[in-house]
C-alpha cells in the first residue's frame, strides 16, 4: 500500500520519511510475513515484562509505526508551540485581568475563581502542557487542542519510542541504521524540572511530594513519576486531594507537611456525566484549596491550568473579534494558519471564515466540515467527528447541553497511514490498516522539550478510546 503527500510548503513538515517508513514496513511484511509477526510478539512481550500499563486497567497499546522528522522539523515544531504557549498565557491574562470576561467567555469556571493562584516559582500560568495537533497530507500543524493539567504521555512515550527503536533495528532498515535518536521528551526532563520547580517556589522547604488525585480516579503516569521520584530519594505519596489537612500554614498528608504536588485532576462542570468536580468539592477539598489560595505548596498545576487552559473554548477565544483587537497581525496569521477555527456550541452569530454565520443551523447543515466535543473533558470523550457519524447522531450532537458544554471545530483531514497491526480474528496474524495521524507537543516551564505521536484506525487517536502510541524518531543525517 502507497501513500502521497504533495509537496510541503514553506513552514510544513517534511512527511516523505514517514511516508518512505510505512511503505517499507508493508512490502517487508508482505515479503516476509514471519519475521514482522514476531518482531510484533516481542513488542507485546517487552511492553508486558516492563509493566507498561495504562490506567493500570490495559498494557499500554503500540503501533509498529513511527513518525520520522527532521531537525528542521523539530525547529519547526518548537516555534509553533512555544507561539502557542504565548497565545495562550496572553488570552489567560485577559481573560482574567477582568472578572466579567470570566463570566462572559468561561461561565463554567467561575465556582473555581476564589482559588485561582500562580504556582509559587513559576512565570506561567501554564507549567507543563500538551498541545494535541493533527497533520495535514500537505505537512501543516493544526493545532486542535491543549492539555494542560496533567498531560498523559511524557512518561510513556519514551518507552514506547525505545521498545520501537529496538524493533525496528530487528527489521534490518539499511537507509535508517544509526541515523535515529528518539524524538519524545527525555526521560528525567519531568522529573529535573518538577524538582527545580520546587527549590524555585518552596526553598528550604523539602517535604513530602504528593502526587493528587480526586473524585475521578483517573492514574495513567502517575504510578511512573512516583518511581522516578522515589529513585531522587524523595517520599512520594499517591493521594486523594481530600486527604490533605492544614496544618499550621502548611498543608500535610498525615500529619507531614507536603512541598509540591502534582495535580491529575479533572475539575470540568458540577453534573458533567463524565469526569468533574460534583457539588460540595469545597468542602471535600478545603485543605487543598486553602493552600492552593495561600500558596502554601508548589502545585503543579494550579487551577487557572486546570480550568481556563484546559477549556477547548480557550481556542474559540482565539478567534472572537473582541481578543483578536489585542493581536497583531503576525499573531493572526499564526492563529489563522495553525488553530483550527473553534467556537462555542451555542446560539448565535459567529465569525467563520471572513462572514458571519448563524452557528448552529450551520453546522448542522454542513456535518463534513466540523467536529463537536465536550469543552472541559479528555480522553476522546463524547467527541463527534460529523465525516464520520450519521445524520442523527450529528443532529442530537448540535443540541447545546448545559450539563456538559461543548465546542464546535473545524474538521482538518489527518494525515493517513497504512499501519502493519495484529488481529485476533480467529487467529492472530498481521493486516494493514488505514490510521489517523496525530502529535502532542510537550512543553515545560514555556519551552518545547519534545513530542509524541499515536495513530488510530477511527477519528479519535486518544489511547483512552482505540488510540495507539507509536514511536517518534529524529533523522540525524537529513
Amino acid at each position: 500500500m502507497s501513500i502521497t503527500a504533495t509537496d510541503c510548503a514553506e513552514g510544513s513538515l517534511d512527511l516523505q520519511p514517514t511516508i518512505r517508513l510505512h511503505d517499507w514496513l508493508c512490502d517487508r511484511a508482505a515479503q516476509d510475513c514471519p519475521e514482522v509477526s514476531e518482531v510484533c510478539r516481542e513488542i507485546r512481550q517487552t511492553v508486558h515484562r516492563r509493566s507498561i500499563w495504562f490506567e493500570r486497567q490495559r498494557e499500554l497499546p503500540l503501533a509498529l509505526s513511527a513518525v520520522v522528522l527532521t531537525e528542521a522539523d523539530i525547529g519547526h515544531l518548537r516555534s509553533l508551540s512555544e507561539r502557542l504557549h504565548g497565545l495562550i498565557e496572553l488570552a489567560l491574562d485577559w481573560t482574567l485581568d477582568d472578572p466579567q470576561r470570566l463570566s462572559r467567555f468561561f461561565p463554567d469556571h467561575r465556582r473555581i475563581a476564589p482559588y485561582f493562584r500562580r504556582t509559587p516559582g513559576l512565570d506561567f500560568w501554564q507549567g507543563y502542557s500538551r498541545y494535541d495537533a493533527v497533520i495535514t497530507a500537505d505537512g501543516t500543524v493544526r493545532f486542535i487542542e491543549a492539555n494542560t493539567c496533567c498531560p498523559a504521555g511524557f512518561l510513556h512515550a519514551p518507552d514506547a519510542s525505545e521498545i520501537l527503536l529496538q524493533s525496528f533495528s530487528q527489521l534490518e532498515m539499511p537507509w535508517a541504521a544509526g541515523r535515529w535518536r528518539i524524538g519524545t521528551l527525555e526521560r528525567d526532563i519531568l522529573v529535573d524540572r518538577l524538582l527545580s520547580l520546587e527549590r524555585r517556589g518552596a526553598p528550604n522547604r523539602k517535604g513530602v511530594i504528593a502526587l493528587l488525585n480526586d473524585e475521578n480516579s483517573l492514574t495513567n503516569e502517575v504510578e511512573m513519576l512516583r518511581t522516578a521520584l522515589e529513585r531522587r530519594g524523595r517520599d512520594v505519596v499517591v493521594a486523594g486531594a481530600d486527604e490533605l489537612e492544614r496544618c499550621g500554614r502548611s498543608v500535610c498528608w498525615r500529619d507531614r507537611p507536603i512541598s509540591l504536588s502534582w495535580n491529575k485532576i479533572r475539575v470540568s462542570t458540577p453534573d458533567s456525566p463524565n469526569h468533574c468536580w460534583k457539588t460540595g468539592f469545597e468542602q471535600r477539598y478545603a485543605a487543598f484549596l486553602s493552600g492552593l489560595r495561600d500558596q502554601a505548596f508548589v502545585s503543579v498545576n494550579n487551577l487557572v491550568a486546570a480550568t481556563l487552559a484546559e477549556d477547548k473554548g480557550l481556542l474559540a477565544l482565539f478567534y472572537h473579534p473582541e481578543f483578536r483587537q489585542q493581536l497583531d497581525a503576525h499573531q493572526k496569521a499564526f492563529i489563522d494558519r495553525h488553530v483550527l477555527w473553534t467556537a462555542r456550541l451555542e446560539n448565535g452569530a459567529v465569525d467563520y471564515q471572513g462572514r458571519t454565520i448563524d452557528l448552529l443551523p450551520f453546522v448542522r447543515q454542513h456535518r463534513e466540515r466540523f467536529v463537536i466535543k465536550p469543552a472541559n473533558e479528555g480522553r476522546g470523550f463524547g467527541v463527534l467527528v460529523g465525516k464520520f457519524c450519521d445524520q442523527q447522531q450529528w443532529q442530537q450532537a448540535c443540541q447545546p447541553n448545559a450539563t456538559l458544554p461543548c465546542v464546535v471545530q473545524q474538521y482538518a483531514p489527518p494525515l493517513t497511514l497504512p499501519v502493519l497491526t495484529e488481529v485476533d480474528s480467529p487467529v492472530r496474524k498481521l493486516c494493514v490498516r488505514s490510521m489517523q495521524l496525530t502529535l502532542a507537543m510537550g512543553m515545560i516551564e514555556g519551552t518545547y522539550r519534545g513530542l509524541f505521536s499515536r495513530v488510530a484506525s477511527g477519528p479519535v487517536t486518544n489511547v483512552g478510546k482505540a488510540g495507539m502510541l507509536q514511536a517518534v524518531f529524529i533523522d540525524q543525517r537529513q
